[in-house]
């Protein structure tokens, strides 16, 4: 590693800078920043299912997390994968028979 200060600091402060260059030289064309990334669609259940089905759509889905509405349609609120691991799961509640809206975080605010 070749650098004009002989100094200890200059050294590494000289290396790091080259490495960070380097990587945003070698980013591959395919890849976008966080910013540009489009979000999924938002899984949408009524609160009357159960926990079972809301987490067996959202292991097919791959999500993390199922918007809840009500029989109007309004958001009613949400269930994540804490909610069932803390409200469901560590209690020996069972998913079939429970409700979600039971365990829900309900009057959920939109940001």
């Amino acid at each position: 590693m070749e650098c004009d200060d002989l100094t200890e600091t200059a050294s590494v402060h000289s290396h790091r800078s080259a490495s960070v260059r380097s990587a945003k030289m070698s980013r591959k064309k395919d890849e976008r920043p966080v910013s540009k990334l489009r979000p999924k669609k938002p899984i949408l259940m009524g609160t009357m299912e159960t926990v079972l089905s809301v987490t067996q759509l959202l292991a097919s889905k791959r999500g993390d997390a199922a918007l809840l509405v009500n029989a109007n349609g309004g958001l009613a609120g949400i269930i994540t994968d804490t909610d069932v691991t803390r409200r469901v799961v560590a209690k020996q509640l069972p998913a079939g028979l429970t409700n979600v809206s039971a365990v829900m975080t309900a009057n959920s605010t939109c940001v």
